[in-house]
């Protein structure tokens, strides 16, 4: 079922959701993107384990604890041993390697940073952190702003930035701009490589129409003044990509795309299963693929011309 090989994947995760549970250490998006990639992630939740019990979790409600976030058992096991490790002083980027290790993946999972940086949400209630805004209160509070606590010292966790340097291309996927990807775009070092290697980053829209396909990314655009279209994902991502990928319905959206310097791509980006899922994939690499075709037949014609003056 695989389009690319996992051992030529890095992937650079999002840790600004990271959150204590019942005094663990959990990074959802991280084991949410090792789970995918050992192939025991819950698809029908798209985090957790598949198949996993909850009796830790139902014992607490008994005892009257709440948890903000349901773990299951086995889940539960990983962040203990995230929370172990990283009390001993293994950092985040490093036990995130040695979980890979044990369940046999491939692919390069990098958090974004070994420090700590948390996603606040300013809202018209006041501020709250992410867990609180989606789950606590089911994102029902109106946004006002986002805050990337501890970004501002944040450095990028080892082979972050080697990694966007010397990749053929660098994929956005059609994650929440605000909550998944701007925090690792608050990390400066971080954007600022994304921005010298923009011509081979490529975003996805996770937007079509004027509705987020899945999830509180609309509301979140909206509290931060972005047009809530694919025309407002291109704003966000301006600075860092070259190209944005767009659903075919959405070709109207276009110009407006084009006149931020950003190339449009139209294909159907609605994953409803696996194979729409690899469809797309496939159509984003064979994309990959020619642009980097074009490019090394421009570079070649540019030095021909160069030697024929």
């Amino acid at each position: 079922m695989r389009v690319v090989d996992q051992k030529d994947l890095s992937i650079i995760v999002n840790t600004g959701e990271d959150v204590e549970v019942s005094g663990l250490h959990v990074s959802p998006d991280l084991d949410s993107v090792m789970y995918t990639l050992a192939g025991i992630i819950d698809e029908q939740k798209w985090w957790g384990i598949r198949g996993d019990s909850f009796i830790t979790n139902e014992f607490l409600k008994l005892l009257g604890e709440n948890e903000l976030l349901r773990l299951g058992d086995r889940d539960r096991a990983i962040n203990i041993y995230r929370t172990l490790l990283m009390e001993r002083g293994v950092k985040l980027s490093e036990v995130t390697k040695t979980l890979c290790s044990r369940f046999g993946i491939k692919a390069n999972v990098l958090p974004m940073s070994d420090d700590k940086v948390r996603t606040l949400i300013h809202t018209e209630a006041g501020p709250m952190w992410f867990h609180q805004f989606l789950i606590a209160r089911q994102a029902k509070d109106v946004v006002t702003g986002v805050e990337y606590v501890g970004a501002e010292n944040a450095e990028p966790a080892p082979e972050v930035l080697e990694t966007i340097s010397k990749a053929e291309a660098v994929i956005i996927g059609p994650s929440n701009p605000i909550t998944s990807i701007g925090p690792i775009l608050s990390i400066k070092k971080i954007k600022e490589a994304l921005i010298l290697n923009r011509e081979k980053v490529i975003a996805v829209s996770p937007i079509i129409g004027d509705s987020a396909v899945s999830g509180p990314a609309g509301a979140l655009m909206r509290g931060l003044n972005y047009e809530v279209s694919p025309a407002g994902v291109a704003r966000i991502y301006q600075e860092v990509a070259s190209k944005l990928v767009v659903d075919s319905a959405d070709k109207n959206y276009g110009a407006d795309i084009a006149k931020l310097g950003i190339k449009p791509i139209f294909l159907d980006i609605l994953m409803k299963d696996i194979s729409t899922k690899k469809r797309l994939a496939s159509e984003i690499v064979s994309i990959v693929k020619m642009e980097r075709e074009l490019f090394r037949y421009e570079k070649m014609s540019a030095q021909n011309l160069i030697k024929a003056k």
